[in-house]
């Protein structure tokens, strides 16, 4: 079990923030909870999607998904998470998980 922690430090003001999370963050695992809640969940090929709202200029928002492994998740997974306004992603974090048995 473990918490990942997502923290954005808008530089400019977001309207829509939205957190995608690749494959890997969900394909095995068992979500135990998510806070503070999004303004909405949704996942789309696998990818889940939360959507944070406005955050404004030189504030920040902390996201936190508590996660659980599922015993037979053994192996590398990527787990990219990419930060959209609206539409426009702004950033993105590639990164791989490797879970021993």
């Amino acid at each position: 079990m473990y918490t990942a922690r997502f923290r954005i430090d808008a530089l400019t003001e977001l309207k829509n923030a939205k957190l995608v999370l690749d494959p890997g963050w969900a394909d095995q695992y068992t979500v135990n909870g998510v806070s503070p809640q999004p303004s909405s969940e949704d996942s789309q090929n696998g990818k889940l999607s939360f959507t944070l709202g406005d955050i404004p200029a030189g504030q920040h928002s902390t996201f936190f998904l508590s996660l659980q492994v599922n015993p037979t998740n053994v192996g590398h997974h990527k787990q990219t998470v990419r930060l959209y306004d609206r539409q426009t992603q702004l950033a993105a974090i590639h990164h791989t998980i490797t879970i021993w048995p």
